[in-house]
């Protein structure tokens, strides 16, 4: 199917997409998974190839089809619809396909292989976060999306987390429930002085007035303070992760 949209499944709002960068997950990661049981799953071209590794059909695959094997091509073809573009085109399969669940209906999207290999695909990936807040890049050890103002992290106490500016200035940002408070901050792009810090609370809470941040938090905690974390609850624009690991 060529350049259509169609309705994949019955749309349940969550989906995994898989880029084509490397994955860094458990083989057996997405078998043993009961949180993802829930999730339709899609692939951005060579993405198709990854999701097959882990012993995924992804209902459809988007994209030029430039980086799907031959072999694995011929697999999909009477199982997954093909969403196909031109190879000259103004937006990375990646977005294309991140456009196209969003149409469908989709607003919970979890982003697998979309760093490594290629610094600049990671960097372009890591933009579309402040593009598309509905998404979040999920590797083996770290979890990150961007973050409004007003987020609330919940049970994450001894993650290590860092906030990356994605405007010029963020201005008035504050901190509560890190080892590294702040108080009305002004953090410029390309400042290191929010990279590393550590959560310590149960109930630890990002604002700022103005800009753009991302958050990059380990899945697991990495220092001792309080209980164990479960997953990431934001309290605005995300859903709670639990994953199956």
């Amino acid at each position: 199917m060529t350049g259509a949209t169609p309705r994949i499944l019955p749309c349940n709002e969550r989906a995994v997409v898989f880029f084509n960068g490397e994955c860094d997950l458990a083989p057996d990661f997405f078998r043993k998974s009961s949180f993802y049981a829930e999730f339709d799953f899609v692939a951005a071209d060579g993405g198709a190839n990854i999701a097959l590794r882990y012993g995924v059909i992804p209902a459809a695959v988007i994209g030029d089809m430039d980086s799907i094997t031959a072999s694995n091509r011929r697999k999909l073809e009477k199982l997954s619809r093909f969403v196909i573009h031109p190879v000259e085109k103004e937006k990375s399969d990646g977005q294309l396909a991140l456009e196209f669940l969003l149409e469908q209906g989709y607003n919970d999207i979890h982003i697998f292989a979309a760093t490594g290999g290629r610094i600049d695909q990671t960097l372009f990936n890591l933009q579309l976060l402040s593009r598309f807040p509905q998404c979040r890049i999920i590797t083996d050890s770290e979890e990150i999306t961007a973050v409004v103002s007003g987020s609330v992290l919940h049970q994450l106490a001894g993650c290590r987390a860092s906030l990356i500016p994605t405007t010029p200035e963020v201005k008035g940002l504050t901190l509560e429930g890190f080892k590294y408070n702040l108080a009305k901050a002004n953090i410029k792009y390309g400042s290191t002085l929010t990279l590393s810090n550590v959560i310590i609370s149960d109930r630890a809470k990002i604002s700022f007035q103005e800009g753009g941040l991302i958050l990059v938090v380990s899945r697991t905690p990495e220092f001792s303070f309080g209980r164990q974390a479960t997953g990431l609850k934001l309290i605005k624009g995300k859903k709670n992760s639990k994953y199956g690991k």
